[in-house]
């Protein structure tokens, strides 16, 4: 199938996951499209479709079901393969057909984007799960030919650091906000958007490059499209790997120092195998009963087994951060510039 800007459907190929986004209006469909520039295709066959309606969801034509789990965004009700996830009257998230077919309900063009973005990265997360893919909440940006994994708890400088990647000569985005190692070992590309809620950021880039969503927890914040820096991405699949743990300094000057195997591994039980930070929201949709809650356990088994594999193969440094960013960045890139060029003696 072909698909362009103007048409009603999109269709978007995450390293073989393919995905069509289908809406009556063109303009809707570009819109939730939009942070997946990287990956939109002309061509495909979808193994899953997301319709997006505009209209107040259906609630009389909904199956008689009762709720299975709540979290403080949505309410889940499941009957047989159907799971219906209300966002207590934003809109509405149908899955039917185990998961290859949803329909996203709603009136605020805010909340139909928000829930395809989150829609995709569930999906994502569960193809990764299937495939061997491990996902690790981390900013990954590559230097040369190696992937450098920057892995921090939300609010631990990632944002921060991606923008001042991005200034610096020789350095590439993977992802602002997670990794994908692949079961040979090797990083994933996976540039979507880059997301700030600091106005004065976005002021020198040009108007058609940004835009805003009013989210539905956590309020407006602006997003720029990854092709604004089309040159600084990096699109290699990557075997040489670093990982940095960050740690915060209430007070002193940054440094690095070596990590071990079992705090490497410390850090990615959280970040990779629990998966802390990510969007684990189908995880939660699925994880509704005793069953199928041991139904998933092979699933962190194999999380944890990749995560043994990373930690036993990349180079793996503890990173303190002060409160003077521009000196984090200058020890950061000191350090990766000179393990580099004593690598290449």
């Amino acid at each position: 199938r072909q698909c362009d800007d103007s048409s009603r459907h999109a269709i978007i190929n995450i390293h073989g996951l393919v995905i069509e986004c289908i809406s009556e209006s063109p303009e809707l469909v570009s819109a939730m499209v939009r942070p997946f520039k990287f990956f939109r295709t002309d061509f495909g066959q979808p193994s899953v479709s997301v319709t997006a309606v505009e209209s107040e969801p259906p609630y009389s034509s909904f199956p008689s079901a009762a709720s299975s789990f709540s979290t403080p965004r949505n309410i889940v009700f499941t009957r047989g393969d159907t799971k219906i996830i209300d966002y207590f009257g934003k809109g509405v998230v149908i899955a039917d057909d185990n998961g290859r077919k949803h329909t996203i309900y709603g009136t605020d063009p805010n909340f139909l984007q928000e829930a395809f973005y989150l829609l995709v990265l569930s999906i994502l997360g569960q193809y990764c799960d299937e495939n061997g893919i491990l996902r690790i909440h981390a900013l990954t940006f590559s230097l040369n030919d190696t992937a450098v994994i920057f892995s921090a708890q939300s609010g631990g400088g990632k944002s921060t650091m991606a923008f001042s990647v991005l200034e610096k000569e020789g350095f590439k985005l993977i992802s602002d906000d997670e990794a994908l190692v692949d079961g040979g070992g090797s990083v994933l590309p996976l540039p979507i958007r880059m997301g700030t809620l600091d106005e004065a950021r976005i002021s020198s880039i040009p108007p058609e490059y940004v835009y805003s969503i009013d989210r539905m927890e956590f309020g407006e914040k602006y997003f720029i499209d990854i092709d604004y820096w089309e040159d600084k991405l990096e699109r290699r699949l990557l075997k040489k790997k670093i990982l940095f743990s960050v740690k915060r300094l209430i007070n002193g000057n940054p440094y690095i120092e070596s990590s071990s195997y079992f705090d490497t591994l410390k850090t990615l039980m959280s970040a990779a195998v629990i998966g802390l930070g990510l969007y684990q929201g189908m995880e939660f949709v699925f994880n509704n009963s005793p069953g199928e809650i041991f139904s998933r356990m092979p699933v962190f088994g194999r999380r944890l087994y990749a995560a043994l594999k990373l930690a036993a193969t990349a180079e793996s440094y503890k990173i303190f951060l002060g409160r003077d960013h521009a000196e984090n960045i200058k020890v950061m890139e000191e350090f990766l510039r000179k393990r580099q060029s004593g690598a290449r003696r």
